[in-house]
């Protein structure tokens, strides 16, 4: 070993001089041992000893020429651009330095920081659940692999049978059909404490839920699109069979003059909301099933996990069928159509998707964002932190758990049944107002012509000169905990458009206040005056307690907020405030405020963001908005710092609060007692817009777009507050590596295919196949740099293309272009990130380096260990098989590969032959590295061009494990259930033959990839190798799995320079060029 020479340095050495005995290197001669002993009979053995002593006094600095002549081999050196320079090693110790250092900032980053917190409480129930045993191999194909469930709460179900609403639950991946407890416990809850005495209720159709579960043995649905198309198909059977249940139950439940159910609510989680949509798209969906949907985590835009085709395929076909379902709400329904065409199918339909927020660390929450899929009039994205008296965040697992989300959606479910109409539902019109009421904020912008405020019945009242006062126009008022009238009436006035109104108590029939519009009318009654007023009290909104004690927005307090413009008053004058008094006293603060003067637009670039950030100052006013339209990408997080110190001495009513939100979903957070302490930050992030996706907001006006914040503060002190928001770096770290994980999987197939069409080139040129280090010290110098700049080229091109905002209705006119530049690369316009791809170039090069080291230094440890046990036990480390013919040797690779054929088409799936092609070849890797160093001069080129040679092909089937795990994975959990029915998609023999055959080849023959030293044949093999580059950098991150798929076709290719380097394949050139080439010329 040289001395003071490190690992790395050392690997990064030509295989062939490490291994040489020169004066440089000083190795001791080792006797060889006669297992290791090379057979005479072996091709690669030397021709004589002069070839030996050439070898031997070759140099170090250049590595042994290829067999073709001793006088050529004496000549051949490697190429100047694959020798290992010192800046080489810098660079690739650098990158290695890089990509570790950015791996731990982004896992660090995404773990502790920029998280919220969470508040959800606990939910406790008494769960019991019933098997549907009749629901069995008669009327589904799949009643041996998935089970079907009825939930009954102990102590308040009392019956089995099911003779309420039914509700079906879909959990999702590795999930458990007893998730759907803390739903259905809180639904009969609910059910059984509020609504069955009640009269009114029971006459208007509202009856008890009957929760169905289904149990998919914790299936791995989202690493394979087979599994969700059975479980759908599966469900679809399941509803057919729940709805037969009740014509028999119901009649001995005195309900036989209800109509029979024909649909069932669909509660899906995680990909079970996927499941959900995709059961429309299924043979066996029978129209008008299911007309109500409520997801809750589902990545509904893109697959989690990528690396399946099938599953890709599958999100584009039912993003297809659901566009296309909406797409044309006039159009002529054909109900007699089977299967029924989208529009049919979802012309009923409401879907609500509700998402966790940064706690949800397996699905990014951005694509759970339904707004380029499904128009506002059928569903909507909400939020958990948005949903009013949840304000919360949660985790992927807890959304499902959160007491204050579960009591919420228990009770919105309970709402929208009406047992008298078949569908067991409310209208959709009726469904999709109880659902915005129940979920949405409330404080979401309305039309602005009053069309949409709620009004009561009109009422007259008269009011004497001690209960009712009017105030002066422009007049702010407010009010404590003594009632100063029964009613206070603020005017309309010219230097404003709206009133704003704040209260810590209930605003509403209930309440302390109420809130009405009000019009004075003829008509004389001494001492008083007469008006006219109806009640506008849903325009108030609950909205989290901010005072000194409060510090988190889910405390459990609340304040009551409304605000209406006067052109939303229509003929009233007069906004009134009705004072019904309380013991437990509270305020209320009502002002009349100019829209333009309490509302900025920060008109910042990105750059000027990042670089200054956001400083603005808003004057003393109860509610001003802030809207920044360059912040939208979800990339970004940021800190937020709120002061207003001159105001700490004023006897103020509440401290300042805040609410963020963006136009593309409903996503509100609430940030409480900000500018208590002058030097606290708070954490700001976003979601918005996924990788490869249009973006839908709700206004075609730029300004309306972005990051908006509403602020509320206490006018009574007259200090302006400031607010100052600035990029969080460290903090946006571990968004951009969730969001773009898949990069660093698709980058590092690149990087590898890169180095290994330079090996391959060095290879055809010279003879030499340079091992894998020597070929990245070329990509170095030639393939990386002009990569990089393609790859700048097009990001920014990307970048500058026109990014618009358009609403659901604009997506249908839009032309359909032959290459969008949201499909290509990482899906990104924002000109701010236009350098993300290099970065993941860089960090993809990084990993590939680290992990060529690591498998060289595994390799070579084991074949020292196979060579130490075989000379200190005297154990053959590798079968000798010199004493079978060739014809023998035929057979049994013939026999052996039918077998795996046979295998594959009939019960393993053929990434676990990939993954078996895998382990043979690392054993291939070790016993090549262990000939090379077999001989006594340790020198032959061909052995360590063929170690090399594997090297490389063991490192690219490195990259393409992540495209077949998962699928074994899915076929090991299938075979511990007893579920043993083959995947058709799983069993193509095409795609996985060419691996084995070739993996064959590699360890039978010993041989490698054959010398093209025609111009011709070698163009070809580098036209396919980088048009596979450019494909992947292009459409790689979006069609992962197409990669294996073109690694599967170089692998064709290479299987036909074998066969035509080969005897047989030089016999049928040669036929090929007597009988048809020159055919005619004979006969003539």
């Amino acid at each position: 070993m040289p001395n003071k020479l490190g690992l790395f340095s050392l690997l990064y050495m030509n295989d062939t001089n490490l291994l040489d005995k020169t004066s440089n290197f000083n190795i001791k001669q080792e006797k060889v041992h006669p297992e290791l002993r090379i057979d005479p009979t072996d091709d690669y053995s030397f021709n004589n000893q002069q070839r030996n002593n050439s070898l031997m006094t070759s140099s170090p600095g250049s590595s042994p020429s290829p067999p073709s002549s001793p006088t050529t081999m004496s000549r051949a050196s490697l190429p100047r651009l694959y020798k290992i320079m010192t800046i080489s090693k810098l660079l690739s110790a650098i990158l290695i330095f890089f990509s570790l250092a950015s791996i731990y900032i982004m896992l660090d980053s995404f773990q502790h920081h920029q998280r919220d917190v969470s508040g959800c409480q606990t939910s406790y129930m008494r769960p019991e659940y019933i098997k549907q045993i009749n629901f069995d191999s008669e009327m589904t194909r799949f009643a041996g692999k998935y089970g079907l469930y009825l939930y009954r709460e102990k102590g308040v179900d009392f019956s089995d049978q099911p003779t309420g609403v039914p509700v079906l639950f879909i959990h999702g991946h590795a999930g458990s059909y007893k998730q759907v407890r803390s739903l259905a416990a809180e639904s009969a809850f609910y059910y059984y404490q509020n609504y069955v005495h009640d009269a009114e209720k029971w006459q208007q159709g509202v009856r008890n839920l009957d929760f169905f579960t289904v149990d998919f043995h914790e299936e791995f649905s989202a690493l394979h699109g087979q599994s969700i198309l059975e479980q759908a198909e599966y469900l679809n059977d399941a509803i057919d069979y729940i709805l037969k249940l009740y014509p028999q139950t119901r009649k001995f439940d005195a309900e036989t003059k209800l109509p029979d159910p024909t649909s069932v609510i669909i509660i899906g989680h995680s990909m079970g909301g996927i499941v959900a949509r995709t059961m429309f798209t299924m043979n066996n969906y029978q129209h008008g099933t299911i007309n109500t949907i409520i997801t809750m985590s589902t990545p509904h835009m893109l697959p989690p996990v990528p690396f399946d085709w099938q599953i890709s395929q599958l999100y584009d076909d039912i993003n297809h069928f659901w566009q296309e379902g909406f797409s044309h709400p006039n159009q002529i329904d054909d109900n007699h159509k089977y299967p029924p065409p989208p529009h049919v199918s979802l012309r009923d339909i409401s879907i609500v998707s509700m998402a966790g927020g940064t706690l949800d660390n397996t699905v990014c929450s951005d694509s759970t964002n339904i707004g380029s899929i499904v128009p506002a009039t059928h569903g909507f994205t909400v939020f958990s932190t948005a949903v009013p008296h949840v304000w919360t965040g949660a985790d992927h697992v807890s959304i499902l758990t959160c007491n204050q989300l579960v009591k919420v959606v228990s009770k919105t479910l309970l709402d929208i049944v009406d047992v008298r109409r078949g569908t067991q539902t409310k209208p959709l019109e009726k469904r999709m107002q109880i659902m915005r009421h129940a979920f949405l904020s409330g404080l979401e912008d309305r039309k602005g012509d009053g069309s949409d405020v709620e009004l009561g019945n009109l009422t007259f009242y008269n009011l004497q000169s001690n209960e009712g006062l009017f105030l002066k126009p422009g007049e702010r008022w407010v009010i404590d905990s003594e009632t100063i009238a029964n009613m206070i009436l603020l005017p309309t006035v010219a230097n404003a458009d709206a009133f704003s109104i704040l209260s810590d108590s209930l605003i509403g029939y209930n309440g302390r206040f109420e809130l009405m519009l009000c019009s004075k009318v003829n008509g004389y009654v001494s001492n008083s005056t007469r008006v006219a007023c109806r009640s506008t009290t849903p325009i108030a909104v609950p909205i989290p307690a901010s005072t000194q004690n409060d510090v988190y927005p889910f405390s459990g307090n609340t304040f009551s907020f409304a605000s209406i413009e006067f052109k939303e008053m229509g003929t009233y004058s007069y906004l009134a405030v009705v004072d019904k008094g309380s013991q437990s006293g509270g305020f209320l603060v009502i002002e009349p405020f100019k829209k333009n003067t309490h509302s900025q637009v920060v008109r910042q670039s990105m750059l000027s963001i990042a670089l200054e950030g956001v400083h603005v100052k808003t004057g003393p006013g109860l509610f001003t908005s802030i809207r920044i339209p360059s912040i939208e990408s979800p990339i970004l997080a940021y800190h937020l710092k709120v002061s207003r110190p001159h105001c700490r001495n004023y006897p103020t009513h509440f401290a300042p609060f805040l609410r963020q939100s963006i136009s593309t979903m409903h996503e509100s957070k609430f940030y409480v007692n900000l500018a208590d302490n002058s030097q606290a930050e708070t954490d700001v992030s976003i979601h918005g817009r996924t990788a490869f996706a249009s973006i839908v907001s709700n206004s075609r006006d730029i300004d309306q777009n972005g990051l908006s914040f509403q602020l509320w503060m206490d006018p009574t002190c007259p200090e302006p507050l400031q607010l100052d928001l600035s990029i969080d770096w460290y903090g946006s770290a571990g968004r951009l590596g969730f969001r773009n994980g898949i990069m660093l999987a698709t980058f590092s197939f690149i990087t590898v295919m890169l180095v290994f069409a330079a090996q391959i080139k060095c290879y055809n040129d010279t003879g030499i196949y340079p091992h894998f280090g020597q070929g990245l010290s070329f990509c170095f110098q030639r393939s990386l740099p002009l990569v990089m700049v393609c790859v700048a080229i097009c990001s920014i091109a990307q970048c500058v293309s026109p990014s618009i905002h358009y609403t659901f209705d604009d997506l249908w006119y839009l032309p359909s272009p032959k290459v969008s530049w949201q499909d290509i690369m990482t899906g990104n316009t924002d000109g701010f990130f236009w350098w993300i791809p290099l970065a993941g170039l860089a960090l993809s090069v990084g990993v590939v380096s680290l992990l060529w080291l690591i498998v060289e230094c595994a390799i070579r440890i084991s074949a020292h260990a196979s060579a130490f046990f075989t000379k200190q036990y005297g154990l053959a480390t590798w079968p000798s098989r010199n004493h079978e013919t060739r014809q023998q040797q035929f057979q049994r690779r013939a026999v052996t590969t039918f077998i795996l054929f046979l295998l594959v088409a009939t019960f393993i799936p053929y990434q676990f032959v990939f993954v078996v092609a895998f382990l043979v070849q690392i054993v291939t890797c070790v016993r090549a590295l262990v000939r090379a160093r077999a001989l006594p001069n340790r020198s032959d080129c061909r052995r360590s061009n063929r170690y090399n040679f594997m090297l490389s092909i063991l490192l690219l089937f490195f990259t393409l494990l992540p495209f077949n795990l998962p699928i074994l994975l899915v076929w090991i959990r299938n075979i511990s259930v007893h579920w043993f029915v083959p995947f058709s998609s799983d069993h193509s023999v095409l795609a996985i033959a060419p691996f084995m055959i070739y993996v064959e080849i590699l360890t039978s023959n010993r041989k490698m990839l054959p010398r093209q030293k025609s111009r011709f044949w070698s163009i070809i093999t580098y036209l396919i190798m980088y048009y596979i580059v450019i494909y992947a950098f292009l459409y790689g991150i979006k069609y992962t799995h197409w990669i294996y798929f073109l690694t599967n076709h170089l692998v064709v290719w290479f299987l036909f320079l074998h066969f035509q380097d080969s005897h047989y394949g030089k016999l049928s050139f040669h036929y090929l060029m007597d009988h048809i080439m020159f055919g005619s010329k004979k006969h003539s």
